[in-house]
Formats: structure tokens, C-alpha cells, sequence
């Protein structure tokens, strides 16, 4: 009996001297866990808009890796730490959310060298520095190490490739000279001319467009400056094989606490560079935008500065009253701009200030009817009217993106009203179809969308192909900053059930189709809810009359009128519970 006391003590005080099972399931447990909530994130498009969710997804697998460093899964929980914040940075499109990605993939290569996911890591992170963060350099480093130390992995072959593509961007310790590498694109494979460059201001970046005749590689590169000797920090792109076309300034006053001013020059014969002098910055972006082509450069920090108008006269009510959009669009005012004040946002529902988008215009028509009526004019003429209804009947101050015919880029129509501080913005468009007996309405805001009809809609108004629409995921970095997606969808449904039941007591066949989500290039940015409505379908014959005619368009107006107005009341009932 004393025999069994002694062994069953020896037993127990095995259990209390044997840890590693119970770290090994406290290990498991957390790998299971940040799995799971990682699975549950990518099943939800909603989840996908929060930073908190993509943050917690990160700091779960890279826990597990620095708590279980030993532990079976701590490779796989660094590599998918890593593609949890390629995943964020999709949407955030912050640096620094690339960088961690790359961060996570070396410590992978480096701690677990053994790992059959090493040569995964490494040639990963060669790609985000390559295309995410445009650093040549280190991507050629990742693909040499990738192909060096894992020669039987199965990416060797991919890193050689990549490797003797970049081998011209060889970092100086690696080819033995001491030289400076600037992040570089992929090379434009023939000249292009700069054809524009210009400049928005909103609340929280500025933004920098340089329009070319054609694709262009650049050079990006950041020189901090030295506040002693006063000279600031510049940001920098070189067009490869670039002209620059005729009228584009050499020097842009800008002056709106971010941006100095912007310096126009050609280096040598067949490169053209843009030299951004900067007030202070927090953070940059550098991509590319097709149909038409150009550089986009995001400057966002704490600005230095009072906020400067580019608008002449910001309190003039400017629907219907003549070219307002020129004014916003004057490249360098020979007068100095006044300095208006912004009005903060609504308080408590009440709306100061919407931004109407007449969709379309100048040398893109839109969609076209059976009978030869374009979709650019009859949203023209019905943002008029709603604008006008809108100053009168609810007060607020009304801003049309285009009072006339003109081509507007559908970034710039949303830097507009990021820059005026509005309040809403409302696009204006008709809709078509092959399907030519199609009628009714929807209206629209942007979100992720799954939707193959959204898709087409998107793909028609983007002027894009269906492919490019589904890469537009990779520049929604203004949507998580700025996440106005449940008051964008409160708007499109408040609109949506006014549209349907004002002009059903008019027209008792028109179609409720509801309200959709959608990637719209017209949409992207905004820092305010917004909203694409589709007021009918221009392609179908009899929808084509009633989008010509002045009672459709006015019944249409008084309808958005009357969804803007309850969407305003009930802003101000939430607001004071």
C-alpha cells in the first residue's frame, strides 16, 4: 500500500514537473483562436472596413510567435501575421502597414530558416517592397536571399526571375559602391509627355496628380530637409522617358500648411521631374491611375497652416450661376487666393453644405439612348435642378461639380468635395443596359461588392473593364481612414424608397431594383457620405423620354430633396438621444 502512495505521488509530481504539454495547448489554443478570427474577418466585407479588427488579427498570430517561439505553428503564424497586414494595408494603403507585412515575412526567413514557408517569406516581402512600397532595392535583396539560401524551394524559380529583373537597382552593399537608390516603378517601356500637373487641398491630405499622355515609370524619393538651414523636406518624382508638354507651370504656389508649392523641371533630356516643396508631412503615397493616365502623390499630415480656398467665392451659392467649376479647376490664379474659413461638419444633423456631381461630361458622354440623348446632359440638367431645390427648400448651400459641359477626372469630383468641407455628396447618373427593356431605379455607395450586376455598373461608370474594377480594392485607402459606409447606406436608402415612391404615384411602372454596393472610381475618397443614384435607365426608349423631359427631372429632384431632408431629421434625432 505504501508502494502505491509512493508512485502515486511520483505520478502527480510528474504532472506539475512536466509544463510542456500545457504549453503546447496554451500554444495550440492561441494559433486556433487568431485563425478563427482571421477566417471570421475575411467571410465579412463589413469587419473588413475596421482597422481594429485587421490590428487585432495581426497581434494575435504575432503574439503566439513571441510567446511560443518553439511552438509547431509559430512559422505559419508569422506568415499569416504577415498576410493578415498585406491584407490591411490593402484597404489602409499605409506604409506602415506594408512594412510590417515585410517585417513579420523576414522574421519568418530569419527565425525558421528551416521552415518550408522561408522561401515563401522572402520572396512575399520582395514583392510588397517592390510593389507596395516601391524599394527596388531591398525586393532584390529578399529575391537573392530567397534564391541563394533556399535554391530547392519551390519560389527559387520565381526569385531568379525577379532577381535579374532588378539586378540594375543592386543596392550599394551588396555591388560593392557606395551610391544612393531611390524607390523606382516599373520603367515605362516609351516616352510619354507630362501633360497636367495639379493640386487639391482637403482637410486631411493633399493631393498631387500628374497627368501623362501614356503609362510612365517613376522614381520616388523623400529628402528630409534641415530646418536649421530652412530648407524643407521635399518629396520628389521622376517620370522616366518623359517630356513635358506645353503650358504646364514650372512653379505652383500652394501654401496650404502641407504643400509649399510644387516645382516643375527636366533634369536631363528624357526624364521630367516634379519636386513638391513640403511645409511638414506625416505620411506619403505614390500610384498610379488609369483612363487617363496618371501619378497620383498623397501628402497627409499636421498641417502648419490655415487651409486656403480654392474656390474664389465659397459663400456664393453656385448653381446655375455660370462656369463655378472653372474657378475651382485655375491652375495658378495670378491673384492670391483669399483665405476662407471651412465650416466644420454638421452639428446635430443639420447639413451646411452638399456637393452635387452632374455625372459624365464634356468629352465623355455617358451612356447614349436608342434616340441619341446623352447620359452626360440629362444628369446635367437634373443636378441643376436638384441643387437649386436643395438651396431652397432645406437652406444649405449647394456646390455643383461642373455647372456646364466640361470633363471632370472622377477623383477630382470627390476632391472637391473633400475641399469645400461638405457635407453630403450626391452623383447623378442614368443608368443602361444591353438588355434594353430594363428599366427602373437604384442608388448606390461604395463598399466592397461581390455583386457581378454592381460589378458591370461599376465597370460602365469607371470607364474601366471588369478587371480593373476588381482591382480597385488595392486603392481603397481612403475608405478605412474615413469610414462613412453606414451613413452612406442610411443616404442610399433614404433616397432609394423616395425615389421609388414619389415617382410611382407619377409613373406606376417603375421598378424598385434597391439599394447596391459598389467599387465607383466617383466615390473613392470622399470624407463625407456619399452616394451614386441611378435615376433610370437611359437605354430603354420610354425611361429615355422621362430622363428628357423637364416633370421627370423635376420629380426626380423633389424626391432626393425629400430623402436628404429625412436623412437630415433623423441625423438630428440620433444626435441628441
Amino acid at each position: 500500500m505504501k508502494s502505491f502512495f509512493h508512485i502515486a505521488g511520483f505520478l502527480l509530481l510528474l504532472v506539475f514537473l512536466l509544463p510542456l504539454p500545457a504549453m503546447a495547448d496554451a500554444g495550440d489554443q492561441a494559433f486556433e483562436n487568431a485563425k478563427n478570427a482571421y477566417q471570421q474577418l475575411q467571410s465579412s466585407t463589413r469587419d473588413k472596413l475596421y482597422r481594429e479588427n485587421w490590428v487585432r488579427v495581426v497581434e494575435g498570430f504575432e503574439g503566439l510567435a513571441r510567446s511560443y517561439p518553439s511552438h509547431s505553428r509559430a512559422d505559419d503564424a508569422l506568415y499569416l501575421g504577415a498576410k493578415a497586414s498585406e491584407g490591411l494595408y490593402a484597404i489602409s494603403r499605409r506604409a506602415e502597414d506594408a512594412r510590417q507585412a515585410v517585417a513579420l515575412y523576414d522574421r519568418l526567413a530569419a527565425g525558421y530558416p528551416q521552415s518550408n514557408l522561408a522561401d515563401d517569406a522572402c520572396y512575399l516581402a520582395g514583392l510588397v517592397l517592390e510593389k507596395h512600397l516601391s524599394n527596388r532595392p531591398e525586393a532584390y535583396m529578399r529575391y537573392k536571399r530567397a534564391a541563394d539560401n533556399h535554391p530547392r524551394g519551390d519560389m527559387t524559380s520565381l526569385c531568379r526571375d525577379a532577381e535579374k529583373r532588378l539586378r540594375r537597382y543592386m543596392p550599394a552593399e551588396a555591388a560593392g559602391v557606395s551610391v544612393a537608390v531611390p524607390a523606382v516603378s516599373t520603367p515605362s517601356s516609351g516616352a510619354v509627355k507630362v501633360s497636367q500637373v495639379r493640386h487639391w487641398s482637403s482637410p486631411d491630405y493633399t493631393r498631387v496628380v500628374i497627368e501623362t499622355t501614356g503609362p510612365a515609370g517613376y522614381a520616388a524619393n523623400l529628402l528630409q530637409g534641415n530646418k536649421k538651414a530652412g530648407q524643407p523636406p521635399r518629396l520628389y518624382v521622376d517620370v522616366k522617358g518623359g517630356t513635358l508638354g506645353t503650358g504646364v507651370p514650372a512653379t505652383q504656389k500652394v501654401g496650404d500648411g502641407l504643400l509649399r508649392e510644387i516645382r516643375v523641371g527636366r533634369p536631363a533630356r528624357d526624364q521630367v521631374r516634379v519636386v513638391l516643396d513640403l511645409e511638414t508631412y506625416g505620411d506619403y503615397k505614390v500610384f498610379t491611375l488609369e483612363n487617363p493616365q496618371r501619378i497620383v502623390i498623397d501628402v497627409s499630415g499636421k498641417r502648419t497652416a490655415t487651409l486656403e480656398a480654392a474656390i474664389p467665392e465659397l459663400h456664393a451659392p453656385v448653381a446655375g450661376t455660370g462656369d463655378a467649376i472653372g474657378k475651382v479647376l485655375a491652375k495658378t490664379p495670378k491673384e492670391k487666393k483669399p483665405e476662407v474659413a471651412v465650416p466644420a461638419a454638421s452639428v446635430n444633423g443639420r447639413l451646411r453644405r452638399i456637393v452635387v456631381d452632374a455625372g459624365h461630361g464634356g468629352k465623355d458622354p455617358g451612356a447614349i439612348g436608342p434616340s441619341g440623348v446623352m447620359e452626360k446632359d440629362v444628369t446635367l440638367a437634373m443636378a441643376r435642378r436638384l441643387a437649386e431645390r436643395l438651396e431652397k427648400e432645406l437652406g444649405c448651400q449647394v456646390v455643383l461639380t461642373r455647372d456646364k459641359d466640361i470633363y471632370l477626372p472622377l477623383e477630382e469630383r470627390t476632391a472637391i468635395a473633400n475641399r469645400v468641407g461638405a457635407d453630403l455628396f450626391i452623383s447623378i447618373h442614368a443608368n443602361a443596359s444591353t438588355n434594353r427593356n430594363a428599366t427602373g431605379v437604384e442608388t448606390y455607395y461604395l463598399n466592397f461588392s461581390k455583386n457581378d450586376k454592381a460589378a458591370a455598373v461599376a465597370a460602365r461608370e469607371n470607364g474601366t473593364s471588369l478587371k480593373q474594377v476588381s482591382d480597385l480594392e488595392l486603392i481603397l485607402f481612403d475608405l478605412m481612414a474615413n469610414a462613412k459606409i453606414n451613413e452612406s447606406s442610411r443616404l442610399a436608402a433614404e433616397i432609394q424608397k423616395a425615389m421609388v415612391d414619389h415617382l410611382g404615384r407619377h409613373y406606376p411602372d417603375v421598378k424598385n431594383h434597391g439599394v447596391r454596393q459598389g467599387p465607383f472610381y466617383v466615390l473613392l475618397g470622399a470624407n463625407m457620405p456619399s452616394v451614386l443614384v441611378e435615376t433610370a435607365f437611359i437605354s430603354n426608349k420610354m425611361e429615355e423620354s422621362r430622363l428628357n423631359s423637364d416633370k421627370y427631372q423635376d420629380h426626380a429632384a423633389t424626391a432626393i430633396v425629400r430623402a436628404v431632408r429625412n436623412y437630415a431629421h433623423d441625423s438630428r434625432t440620433v444626435a441628441t438621444k
